[in-house]
């Protein structure tokens, strides 16, 4: 019978919290890497210029919008 072959429940609790600790330590590990990368290229700006970042980020997300947005008067969506 099934229990004769699997005497023990498989303990997919502990496995999934053992997988979850894994990938974050390798994220948290990832993240480490890209923030010394990003600060080795990027020197800490003074504050006052927090505002010009802002703005080319708000620049890069609007440029990113467009891409991913098709023109309007080619949506395929019915006669609307």
């Amino acid at each position: 019978s099934y229990y004769q072959l699997y005497p023990q429940p498989a303990d997919t609790e502990g496995h999934f919290q053992r997988q979850t600790a894994r990938l974050i330590e390798h994220q948290t590990h990832i993240q480490g890497i890209w923030d010394q990368d990003f600060e080795a290229h990027h020197p800490q700006q003074q504050p006052p210029q927090q505002d010009a970042s802002d703005d080319e980020m708000d620049r890069e997300i609007n440029e990113a919008l467009q891409f991913f947005t098709p023109p309007s008067g080619s949506s395929s969506r019915g006669g609307h």
